[in-house]
């Protein structure tokens, strides 16, 4: 590893690959109430793993090859590493613990659908969202997050996502539904949700009629 990385670095390498693209400063608080700033992204930009467009504000970042590689193998608790004076509080280690737990499950889900043989052609999108929900789902009807499918479907912009959930929603066999429970929308909820009908959709069933 090219530098220690804290519970923070690993965290923006988290949203700036969730995200997949290049996103401002000024979107990232809006969306995750918090800002790459310095020292932050002079640190992840000496090691490789962040881009940073710095010249007007607001700072630009977008997550290198060799970030996501980073994030390819599970995580494990003692890789928090502090700075240096710093103590960990109960709160932030149990928040690292739920990083690591959600991390982890991405990496075996990403395990997961290159056996299944998911990955493809973008022409095809909305065969493969049918296809990755197979894998997540226990049987047809059954609700599964956003959060769990878009990790199948990596290699396609959110955006083509987005258009084929939309198109998918049409389907007499498909729900698109927001999550009932509004105190377990986070961050990673918001971001994977598709907006249909003025509303956030969280959960994915395909075989209901």
């Amino acid at each position: 590893m090219a530098a220690e990385l804290t519970s923070a670095d690993y965290a923006f390498l988290i949203i700036l690959k969730a995200e997949g693209r290049e996103i401002s400063n000024t979107e990232m608080n809006k969306l995750y109430e918090i800002r790459l700033v310095s020292p932050a992204y002079e640190k992840l930009n000496a090691a490789g793993y962040v881009s940073s467009e710095t010249k007007r504000r607001p700072y630009r970042h977008v997550i290198t090859e060799k970030g996501a590689q980073e994030l390819a193998d599970p995580l494990a608790i003692d890789e928090d590493h502090a700075e240096e004076g710093e103590k960990r509080t109960a709160r932030e280690k149990q928040l690292w613990a739920a990083v690591v737990a959600q991390q982890n499950q991405i990496v075996r889900l990403l395990a997961r659908s290159s056996t299944a043989a998911v990955p493809g052609p973008p022409a095809n999108l909305d065969g493969r969202i049918r296809a990755a929900y197979t894998i997540l789902a226990d049987e047809p009807g059954d609700y599964v997050d956003l959060t769990e499918l878009r990790p199948l479907l990596g290699d396609v912009t959110k955006a083509d996502v987005d258009k084929a959930l939309v198109r998918l929603h049409d389907a007499p066999d498909v729900r698109l539904e927001p999550e009932p429970f509004g105190h377990r929308i986070g961050a990673a909820e918001r971001s994977a949700a598709v907006h249909i009908g003025g509303e956030d959709r969280h959960k994915l069933a395909i075989g209901r009629r």
